[in-house]
């Protein structure tokens, strides 16, 4: 089980290669929600690290970038269909959210 805070990252990038390389980047640490929105487990450190990769491929006159602490509130919900990814996870918080 994971104990470190979520976080939740969105963005939103004008330039294609930009676009894959903050996809990459994204996907290796954590788990897609949607097209350009992530949850990612990291410590304060990791966090740090990686929004600070993340704003040298971002260009901030042309692209949007969100950072955003991930807490589930009692009575959360998800309600959809299931995407083409699965995300399998261990962590009790997201138990009824994420399938």
């Amino acid at each position: 089980m994971t104990t470190k805070p979520l976080w939740l990252i969105g963005y939103d990038i004008s330039c294609p290669r930009r676009l894959r390389r903050m996809q990459r980047r994204c996907a290796d640490a954590g788990w897609p929600l949607q097209k350009s929105l992530y949850l990612l487990p990291l410590t304060s450190e990791e966090r740090l690290a990686l929004c600070d990769e993340l704003k040298e491929l971002n260009a901030p006159d042309q692209d949007r970038l969100l950072c955003l602490p991930f807490a589930v509130a009692e009575g959360s919900f998800h309600l959809g269909p299931r995407g083409p990814v699965l995300l399998f996870h261990d962590d009790p918080r997201l138990a009824d959210y994420i399938f």
